[in-house]
């Protein structure tokens, strides 16, 4: 028997206090993921705050090395523990990062901006806890599947789409990693993003034929999906606006992640 595990609630039976809890609202609302998750018509999930347990998962070196240090602390934070943190759309994923960092360190995220007009830097608090949430817009093609329809405006062609997912962006890590370690240099993100979220053209799904077909699409089909998609694409407002301290030029931009995200300044 491990010692170090508590038979009772020593925190509140002890100390009288509790690590608090509350739910987060999911994008989404459930409706992209498959009835057999328990993801699936999902509008909220339960989140414990961030305590000093999950500052040693920001700072392991084997998470950091792994590249799994956000799949692990959104783990350790989440009360239900019947899903995979790799399922979730990347903006379901980030509503409940935020929520975990302001239960942690507050809602005050202090960034830096160039102002667009006159290249003033200024220095922002942004108040997490005022972001507002993008609902899922257009319903999927079947409830339960992450698939979107798109007609693209020039080669009148209808695109199956989806949004990605944690585990997608692993697997491009993995793929990424094999070109490197081949020598091959990748720069063309606008070309693989495509590749990443179409999964037909015409009903034609293979992988190959989608390849050459993004390598030689329009321009301006290839731009009006990207937006459209993520347009569509529920989650986090990271939009921010500010007034230039120099010269008052209103500034719209998106909030970055930086270090001070989980290792800010208090």
């Amino acid at each position: 028997m491990d010692n170090n595990i508590p038979t009772s609630n020593v925190m509140k039976d002890t100390f009288g206090w509790e690590v608090p809890q509350e739910l987060v609202p999911i994008p989404s609302e459930g409706k992209i993921y498959s009835p057999d998750s328990t993801l699936y018509g999902k509008k909220t999930v339960q989140i414990k705050a961030m305590t000093a347990k999950e500052e040693d998962i920001l700072t392991s070196q084997a998470f950091l090395k792994e590249g799994t240090v956000i799949q692990n602390l959104i783990k350790s934070c989440l009360i239900d523990k019947t899903f995979e943190i790799d399922d979730l759309i990347n903006g379901d994923r980030n509503a409940i990062l935020v929520s975990i960092r302001i239960t942690g360190y507050g809602g005050d995220y202090d960034v830096n901006h160039k102002c667009a007009n006159c290249n003033t830097k200024n220095d922002i608090t942004v108040d997490l806890s005022s972001l507002g949430i993008r609902r899922l817009k257009e319903m999927p093609i079947e409830e339960g599947k992450n698939l979107f329809s798109y007609k693209l405006p020039v080669t009148k062609k209808t695109v199956i789409f989806k949004f990605l997912t944690g585990r997608d962006e692993q697997e491009e890590e993995i793929r990424q990693k094999r070109m490197e370690s081949l020598n091959i240099r990748q720069d063309s993100s606008v070309t693989r993003f495509l590749e990443q979220i179409i999964v037909s053209v015409d009903g034609i799904s293979d992988k190959n034929k989608i390849h050459h077909f993004v390598k030689n699409m329009p321009a301006l089909d290839s731009r009006k999906l990207r937006m459209y998609a993520k347009g569509q694409e529920p989650g986090i407002d990271m939009s921010w606006k500010y007034n230039c301290a120099n010269c008052d030029h209103e500034n719209n931009f998106t909030i970055p992640i930086t270090h001070e995200f989980f290792w800010p300044s208090i």
